[in-house]
């Protein structure tokens, strides 16, 4: 009896030992994940598989486009197809370091290549911050030559680092986020002021990067904040150039409501006479419900990882899209931008749900890794 309660000791010990060193080496590994880009990131990044899919996002960090994190920015690239950046604070060295990690991307001669998506939010620059859409004093010619200026330096630098390493790396999209002004229910002359102002950047982008697809964020239908259902959102009339729509799949916890958001969407579109339907998806982050307001935008938010590995499936696998009363018309999705950006140190999480949205869009089921069997 005295050696039986001394063997049974002794195992539970050992299972105790075993139990911690498992233990910190799963924490260990989830602590590496919710870094920006680090060894153990990049073997993580290493084995997935690319995405059926272009995915842009918000402009990288700076500290990701370095010499240091190559391996993490090839890896992203390959994966995504894409790296994007700011147009607005991007400058020729970091630029040319992307190109030269699609150009050694596309070496490989991916069924994607990869490439540039430019970020800008117009109207913050030069216009009078306090004044209306139908201003058209000096601040509003200023604000499209600034525009117009940077997206022209930006294409002679990448002209200038595909000639460098013999490459034909492109700008693919022109990624537009404005929230200066909101369209208004009964003041034609506000919103028609405002609908010029956005189509004003709209064709000047297009005639900069004809062939580059141009993307408007908060183009679609939401939930109004108030809880007073869904309305179509304020960044826009409805009477601009319109060539996508777009919508925020920002509480993939709450996947019904990502699915109605993008059905309503969808449905609006359809009424334009438009086919693309763009998510923006916020991995990691996103807006959570709350007492004091219907929802708060939390950008540390680690729910459950299998939602970012269902909406991964959903938006990417044809199957998902083809049942669009089930869950959505995605086969409207031609490409995915995410937000926040990818490695944002504000959104520690975002390593492991953008590893498990991947698994999700490339059909491999498995999260185990990231502490995730059921």
């Amino acid at each position: 009896m005295f050696i039986d309660s001394m063997a049974f000791g002794v195992m539970r010990t050992f299972w105790k030992i075993r139990i911690l060193v498992f233990g910190s080496l799963f924490l260990s590994v989830a602590a590496q994940l919710c870094c920006s880009a680090t060894e153990e990131t990049d073997a993580f990044l290493f084995r997935l598989n690319p995405l059926p899919k272009i995915h842009y996002s918000f402009g990288l960090p700076n500290d990701l486009l370095t010499a240091a994190q190559g391996r993490c920015l090839y890896e992203l690239a390959r994966i995504t197809h894409a790296l994007s950046v700011s147009g607005d604070y991007i400058t020729s060295d970091k630029l040319n370091l992307c190109v030269y990690t699609c150009a050694r991307v596309n070496k490989t001669k991916p069924d994607i290549p990869a490439s540039i998506g430019v970020n800008f939010s117009p109207w913050y620059k030069k216009f009078g911050k306090e004044l209306p859409p139908t201003n058209r004093g000096p601040s509003y010619k200023a604000e499209i030559e600034y525009f117009e200026n940077r997206l022209t330096l930006i294409k002679k630098w990448i002209e200038k680092s595909n000639q460098k390493y013999g490459s034909n790396v492109k700008v693919s999209a022109i990624i537009l986020d404005c929230e200066r002004f909101h369209s208004r229910a009964d003041d034609k002359k506000w919103n028609e002021g405002m609908r010029q102002a956005l189509d004003a950047i709209h064709i000047k982008a297009s005639s900069i990067f004809p062939k580059a697809r141009i993307e408007w964020y908060g183009r679609g239908m939401s939930v109004v904040s108030a809880g007073d259902g869904w309305k179509k959102g304020s960044y826009f009339t409805g009477k601009e150039i319109m060539p996508t729509l777009s919508c925020s799949l920002y509480c993939l916890a709450e996947l019904e409501r990502m699915h109605e958001t993008y059905r309503r969407t969808a449905d609006l579109a359809g009424q334009l006479g438009i086919e693309d339907v763009t998510p923006w998806v916020a991995l990691a982050s996103g807006y959570r419900r709350g007492l004091k307001k219907t929802f708060y935008w939390d950008k540390d938010w680690d729910y459950n990882l299998i939602y970012s590995h269902i909406i991964g499936r959903e938006l990417n696998i044809p199957w998902y899209g083809q049942r669009p009363k089930r869950f959505a018309p995605f086969n409207r999705v031609k490409v995915i931008i995410f937000y926040p950006a990818p490695f944002d140190k504000r959104t520690p999480g975002w390593t492991k749900h953008f590893i498990a949205y991947v698994r999700g869009a490339t059909g491999v089921k498995d999260l185990s890794d990231l502490g995730y069997d059921r």
